[in-house]
């Protein structure tokens, strides 16, 4: 139906890019009244908007380059965000440790700690300076020996993972008329007249459509000077990209913590909870190409970088990965601007939105998942230098709904026998959604039950996830819908029953193959 809408309509916008940039300014431009299309070559939030850290935070290392006016930015953009999502990013206490080689003594950063609180607007708990033997008590999976102290301070993660944000914005454009399509590619551009005549085409069929639109939203990411060449459109500012690696391990701390490190490059990392696992990262390394992958040299640093900091029974090795995490961030240079390699990590996560009015063109340049709702109001304000007349939403174009609708669907799961836990988890899924799960349980109580081991996801929750959510592979529903494959290894994946049954349920017979050899060495596999 979106495929025969997408060349069935004439749209004020279409948006090209699925990640978090495009599917927040599909849900602000569709939210002020505008014709939408979003369209994404691969899934929703596939690329770069799947490998973040998960963490929603004010930029605290950019006190280190006094950015001062950046960081108390992104702290109120954080702040509204996490107010507008309470159940989605949930408060998390960091503990900073300071070994002795680090690049500040513990005083030195509980001070910045302290003014990151203050330009936070006192929005989290307090953070606390913490001495080496209460790091150990608070976290002996920590090696103490070598640490001076330390200081724990508050931030933010996602509660289940990046992807899964993404499409709640994305399931938000559509409730608000946008056209959303998954696995369809820009080929062609043609601009007359005022009108973009865009050649896309099915990547599941190999088909080819065509659509129209007034103006086109360039937010493909680290591909912005792709999509750019395409539409003859250029930018002030550039790209360069910088490799992020993150690597799954066996839980390490249940404390709840992040744990920050510097590592021997005096960069900081992370061990973050996800689940009933640690992820292990973020690596900073310049690349030229968007086009990256784990490599044996990432995978060794993470792992022996950690295994110093950590009181383990013994060293951590690749053995031990669980899954991995790899993409780029788009780092904008304005300007102007240098990227040189010795100043390399002190590019910031700004974003830019730039207007070439003339040609209809609005490109979104870097960015991060704290400052989107930013970005959305930035587009809106775009499109209307281009010749586009928003007009202002009846309501709040964000945010989860309202305390009350959430009570309700709590009290009527109680009802049905669903415990508070995992009434608490599916409405955090699924939202006002959650009513039609709970229709499905009322008719008939197996629906309900957890599926299998792996996560409790029911079969009623599959249902109502492949009514909305655009799932047409089976790394759709594991990869990104959910965080199967990133908790657990393939293999334990495509063998669990549950698994099997929801992809089955939502993709049919050529679903399972699909999965089964997408999980199989190379070797096993006709190519």
């Amino acid at each position: 139906m979106s495929l025969e809408r997408l060349s069935g309509t004439r749209f004020d916008v279409i948006v090209v890019g699925g990640g978090i940039n495009g599917a927040v300014s599909a849900l602000a431009l569709s939210a002020h009244g505008l014709k939408v299309a979003l369209v994404e070559a691969h899934d929703f939030a596939s690329g770069t908007s799947q490998e973040s850290s998960n963490m929603i935070w004010g930029g605290f290392k950019y006190l280190e380059s006094y950015d001062i006016r950046l960081v108390a930015g992104l702290c109120r953009s954080r702040n509204r965000l996490a107010a507008a999502y309470p159940t989605r990013i949930l408060e998390t206490r960091f503990m900073a440790v300071l070994e002795q080689g680090a690049p500040f003594a513990p005083w030195f950063a509980a001070l910045g700690a302290n003014a990151y609180w203050g330009l936070g607007r006192l929005n989290t708990a307090r953070p606390r300076h913490r001495s080496r033997p209460t790091i150990h008590r608070l976290e002996p999976a920590v090696e103490a020996s070598q640490i001076r102290g330390g200081v724990e301070y508050s931030d933010y993660l996602l509660a289940d993972n990046d992807s899964r944000f993404v499409s709640e914005f994305v399931i938000g454009a559509e409730q608000h008329g946008a056209v959303v399509a998954n696995y369809v590619a820009l080929e062609k551009a043609e601009f007359n007249s005022k009108t973009w005549r865009l050649t896309l085409r099915d990547q599941m069929t190999g088909s080819p459509m065509e659509a129209t639109a007034r103006v086109v939203v360039n937010a493909a990411g680290p591909r912005v000077p792709a999509i750019g060449s395409l539409t003859r459109s250029t930018t002030q500012s550039r790209l360069v990209y910088s490799k992020g690696v993150h690597l799954t391990v066996p839980q390490i701390t249940d404390s709840g913590r992040i744990l920050a490190f510097f590592d021997d490059a005096e960069r900081l990392f992370y061990v973050l909870p996800m689940g009933r696992r640690s992820v292990i990262g973020t690596t900073d390394t310049p690349v030229d190409d968007p086009e990256v992958v784990v490599t044996d040299e990432d995978r060794s640093f993470l792992l022996e970088q950690a295994s110093q900091r950590l009181n383990l029974d013994r060293n951590l090795d690749a053995s031990d990965v669980i899954s991995e995490r790899c993409g780029v961030r788009a780092l904008v240079v304005p300007p102007g601007g240098s990227a040189r390699r010795r100043d390399w990590t002190e590019l910031s996560r700004r974003h830019a939105v730039e207007t070439d009015e003339g040609r209809g063109v609005v490109s979104i340049l870097g960015g991060k998942f704290s400052d989107c709702l930013n970005v959305g109001a930035e587009v809106v304000d775009a499109v209307r230098l281009c010749g586009l007349q928003p007009m202002p939403p009846a309501q709040k174009w964000f945010g989860e709904p309202s305390q009350e609708d959430r009570r309700s669907c709590i009290s009527r799961a109680a009802g049905l026998r669903i415990g508070s836990d995992a009434a608490a988890l599916m409405w955090r899924r699924h939202g006002r959604r959650m009513d039609e799960v709970l229709d499905l349980v009322r008719g008939e109580s197996a629906l309900g039950s957890p599926l299998g081991d792996l996560d409790p996801l029911s079969m009623a929750e599959v249902i109502v996830m492949g009514r909305h959510e655009r799932i047409l592979r089976p790394d759709d529903l594991l990869r990104r819908r959910t965080m199967l494959s990133m908790l657990h290894r393939p293999e334990t994946v495509t063998a669990d029953r549950g698994v099997r049954s929801a992809i089955e349920m939502i993709l049919g017979p050529e679903g399972l193959r699909t999965m089964d050899a997408d999980s199989a060495p190379v070797d096993d596999v006709n190519v």
